[in-house]
């Protein structure tokens, strides 16, 4: 009977491959919890930010904040956090929200041994050509270069002499709120400061009000609204970024470069046509100091900050106007009262309305156009804020919290609101850094909501469910329908 031999094996490292990625793999595995577990520490107990006060997950990572953000729900999710929490909190590992006022000074005021605390260029969306425009421009010699060849274009001067330019369209705005009787404040509004911005600044209209509809390159600016927080964290992580530049649908590429190729070519055939009237680049090419990419992108910026922002307070305000009627009273005597005929309604005549002007106030502050707040970054070095020292890096906001009121009188010295704040409202942000446009703005109000209530008697049957809408960086407004009443046998 034969016996079956067995031979002993040898086992050896190279045999054995399995046994080398168990090893390996239990070796990632520890060195991931120990990373993890130190970030955690370090985030929670040793970080520099770790005595404000917040959520702790917030304190670990981002992702609530950009859940909120992608749902639409940044504003009331940062509410809740102060309501909780108070007038300063952290929400992310690096970032702090205020609600004080001397935090507008402190973060976006340029102050006497203190650095500057530049905008968060991640909160704006890349220019397609690489070059940042005036929002975008950190660097402090070039943003001041930038701003004196712009600003020069809004001076109150020069707005003066496109008051023309001005009346034209309020006019437009009157004419189609007659011929319609009932129709949708918000897009009328969109329709106007589209129009006017184009027309400032191509020298040419997009024909909107005369249409009644969005232009093509308009509405694809506001089909892409919703995108907006995504294209932030997108920006905000360096790896995503890279990652996305890889998978970006083709669709998406060539609707980005389609937009920023239509500003070029009116840019580019003002520059080359000129123009009869005086526009802004009349300024801006006698500054000699844009090049013509850096033209481009401040085009660009122009159609966007321009034009939603201004959109959004007139059709805010005037729901707001709504849903307090006596508020609308007060407004429409003093408007009616003043001006016995439309010739008397100029930039010069309407700009004393203190009342019309307390209610435009009051609808900022209420109803902000941009209300996800505009972030800076704490300079190199740090710097102080509200007597604490934030550190270099920081991502900070300041928001406002006041009531929901809507009460213009707070603006005209009733005493029921001497103890107001008024250093928390500043919709056009502060310091060298605040909007070039502000100047416009202030124009394009008042003109528009005096001729709208000097000619109508406006009503509208919406509710304070209006105000429940999302925000992606600005508000996602639902339409608002309102009832155009003509008064002019008044005349």
């Amino acid at each position: 009977m034969s016996s079956l031999q067995i031979e002993p094996v040898t086992v050896r490292r190279h045999d054995t491959p399995v046994l080398d990625i168990i090893a390996l793999t239990r070796l990632l595995a520890t060195l991931s919890i120990l990373i993890s577990g130190s970030y955690l520490i370090c985030s929670l107990y040793l970080h520099p930010l770790r005595t404000y006060p917040g959520p702790k997950l917030s304190a670990i990572t981002r992702i609530p904040y950009w859940i909120a953000c992608l749902k639409g729900d940044q504003v009331r999710w940062l509410t809740k956090l102060h309501n909780q929490y108070g007038p300063v909190v952290r929400f992310g590992p690096d970032d702090l929200s205020y609600t004080d006022a001397q935090a507008w000074k402190d973060i976006c005021l340029v102050r006497k041994g203190m650095k500057e605390n530049v905008k968060e260029v991640g909160f704006h969306a890349p220019s397609a050509n690489g070059v940042p425009n005036i929002v975008c421009q950190n660097d402090v010699a070039h943003h001041a270069r930038l701003r004196r060849a712009l600003l020069p274009a809004f001076s109150e001067k020069a707005l003066k002499a496109q008051e023309p330019l001005l009346q034209k369209y309020a006019d437009l705005v009157i004419a189609r709120a007659r011929q319609a009787t009932e129709l949708d404040i918000s897009e009328l509004m969109n329709f106007a400061t589209f129009d006017i911005m184009a027309d400032f600044a191509f020298g040419e209209s997009l024909h909107m009000l005369e249409k009644g509809q969005y232009s093509d390159w308009v509405a694809k600016v506001f089909n892409a609204i919703r995108i907006l927080p995504l294209v932030q964290m997108i920006e905000f992580y360096p790896l995503l970024k890279k990652i996305f530049a890889l998978i970006e649908p083709k669709a998406v590429t060539k609707m980005r470069h389609d937009h920023f190729n239509h500003t070029v070519m009116r840019v580019n055939r003002r520059l080359n046509q000129g123009s009869e009237k005086q526009d802004l680049w009349d300024f801006i090419l006698e500054s000699e100091t844009l090049t013509l990419k850096e033209m481009h992108v401040n085009a660009e910026l122009f159609m966007a900050a321009g034009t939603e922002t201004t959109a959004s307070l007139l059709t805010g305000l005037t729901h707001y106007l709504m849903a307090n009627r006596d508020k609308m009273k007060t407004l429409t005597d003093e408007v009616r009262t003043r001006f016995s005929s439309k010739d008397e309604i100029t930039l010069e005549n309407v700009a004393p309305l203190r009342y019309l002007n307390a209610c435009i106030r009051e609808g900022m502050r209420v109803y902000p156009p941009v209300p996800s707040g505009l972030p800076r970054i704490v300079a190199e070095g740090g710097n102080s804020i509200l007597g604490r020292w934030v550190p270099a890096g920081t991502n900070t906001t300041s928001l406002l919290r006041d009531p929901d009121k809507f009460v213009p009188e707070r603006w005209l010295g009733d005493p029921v609101y001497k103890d107001d704040n008024r250093d928390a409202h500043q919709p056009f942000s502060a310091g060298t850094r605040n909007c070039l446009g502000i100047n416009l703005a202030w124009h394009e109000m008042r003109l528009m909501l005096a001729k709208l209530v000097y000619e109508f008697d406006i009503e509208s049957d919406a509710g304070p469910d209006w105000l429940d809408q999302n925000v992606y960086v600005i508000w996602d407004r639902k339409p608002l329908i309102c009832r155009f009443k003509d008064t002019t046998p008044r005349e």
